[in-house]
Protein backbone atom coordinates (compact mmCIF):
# COMPACT_ATOMS: atom_id res chain seq x y z
CA UNK A 1 0.00 0.00 0.00
CA UNK A 2 1.66 3.12 -1.07
CA UNK A 3 -0.04 5.04 1.69
CA UNK A 4 1.03 4.49 5.22
CA UNK A 5 -1.46 3.19 6.92
CA UNK A 6 -2.03 5.75 10.24
CA UNK A 7 -3.12 8.29 7.30
CA UNK A 8 -5.15 6.21 5.63
CA UNK A 9 -7.33 5.11 8.71
CA UNK A 10 -7.86 8.99 9.53
CA UNK A 11 -8.76 9.94 5.87
CA UNK A 12 -11.28 7.28 5.05
CA UNK A 13 -12.83 8.19 8.95
CA UNK A 14 -12.80 12.11 8.00
CA UNK A 15 -14.33 10.41 5.00
CA UNK A 16 -17.41 9.93 6.55
CA UNK A 17 -16.86 12.53 8.17
CA UNK A 18 -16.91 10.18 11.28
CA UNK A 19 -15.39 11.17 15.06
CA UNK A 20 -13.07 8.80 16.47
CA UNK A 21 -15.72 7.64 18.69
CA UNK A 22 -18.56 6.96 15.66
CA UNK A 23 -15.80 5.46 13.50
CA UNK A 24 -14.61 3.02 16.44
CA UNK A 25 -18.53 1.85 17.23
CA UNK A 26 -19.00 1.77 13.34
CA UNK A 27 -16.27 -0.70 12.90
CA UNK A 28 -16.83 -2.89 16.06
CA UNK A 29 -13.33 -1.97 17.91
CA UNK A 30 -12.71 0.64 20.94
CA UNK A 31 -12.10 4.47 20.30
CA UNK A 32 -8.79 3.44 21.98
CA UNK A 33 -8.17 1.11 18.76
CA UNK A 34 -9.08 3.74 16.39
CA UNK A 35 -6.22 6.45 17.97
CA UNK A 36 -3.93 3.45 17.82
CA UNK A 37 -4.04 3.42 14.56
CA UNK A 38 -4.33 6.96 13.53
CA UNK A 39 -0.74 7.17 15.73
CA UNK A 40 1.06 4.70 14.00
CA UNK A 41 1.09 2.36 17.11
CA UNK A 42 -0.64 -0.21 15.76
CA UNK A 43 -2.06 -0.85 12.46
CA UNK A 44 -5.17 -2.72 11.06
CA UNK A 45 -5.30 -6.08 9.29
CA UNK A 46 -6.87 -6.53 6.19
CA UNK A 47 -10.62 -7.58 7.23
CA UNK A 48 -10.56 -4.61 9.08
CA UNK A 49 -9.40 -2.50 5.81
CA UNK A 50 -12.43 -3.86 4.18
CA UNK A 51 -14.22 -2.88 6.83
CA UNK A 52 -13.58 0.47 7.21
CA UNK A 53 -13.89 0.71 3.30
CA UNK A 54 -17.22 -0.61 3.22
CA UNK A 55 -18.33 1.52 6.64
CA UNK A 56 -16.90 4.50 4.11
CA UNK A 57 -19.27 3.68 1.10
CA UNK A 58 -15.94 2.82 -0.92
CA UNK A 59 -15.08 0.08 -3.15
CA UNK A 60 -12.36 -2.50 -1.17
CA UNK A 61 -11.54 -3.41 -4.73
CA UNK A 62 -9.15 0.00 -4.58
CA UNK A 63 -7.11 -1.37 -1.83
CA UNK A 64 -5.87 -4.12 -5.02
CA UNK A 65 -3.07 -3.14 -7.05
CA UNK A 66 -4.36 -2.37 -10.35
CA UNK A 67 -3.48 -4.21 -13.02
CA UNK A 68 -2.87 -3.50 -16.66
CA UNK A 69 -5.71 -3.76 -19.25
CA UNK A 70 -6.09 -6.50 -21.12
CA UNK A 71 -4.30 -6.25 -24.72
CA UNK A 72 -2.14 -3.07 -23.36
CA UNK A 73 1.58 -4.34 -24.86
CA UNK A 74 4.74 -2.03 -23.53
CA UNK A 75 6.96 -2.17 -26.76
CA UNK A 76 10.52 -3.28 -26.34
CA UNK A 77 12.91 -0.88 -28.02
CA UNK A 78 15.19 -3.80 -28.84
CA UNK A 79 12.94 -5.63 -30.35
CA UNK A 80 11.88 -2.70 -32.62
CA UNK A 81 15.44 -2.11 -33.94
Amino acid sequence: MTLDSKHLVQQLRLSGPYSVVQFAKKLGVSKQTVYNWESGKTAPDLPQLIRMYVVCGLNPRSLLPQKKQQGEVKEDPEISE
